[in-house]
């Protein structure tokens, strides 16, 4: 029946749907660059919390990951 909740929920879906792929297709290089940036800052987190040592300068009589 015409008027009926169903009928009028369809439609509103599709146009929200329709809207959003819209959007995504017109700003799709900037949803990339912006993935790509909470990328590395994601990585750049991660590599501040893990760095070896703790900012400890390396004793004389130990090599620290590196050859002197």
């Amino acid at each position: 029946m015409t008027g009926d909740r169903h009928d009028a929920a369809g439609p509103a879906r599709r146009i929200r749907r329709e809207k959003m792929t819209a959007w995504y297709g017109r700003n799709a290089l900037w949803v990339v660059i912006g993935g790509f940036l909470l990328l590395m800052a994601v990585f750049f987190l991660i590599a501040l919390t893990n760095s070896p040592g703790g900012g400890e300068p390396c004793p004389a009589d130990k090599v620290c990951n590196f050859v002197r």
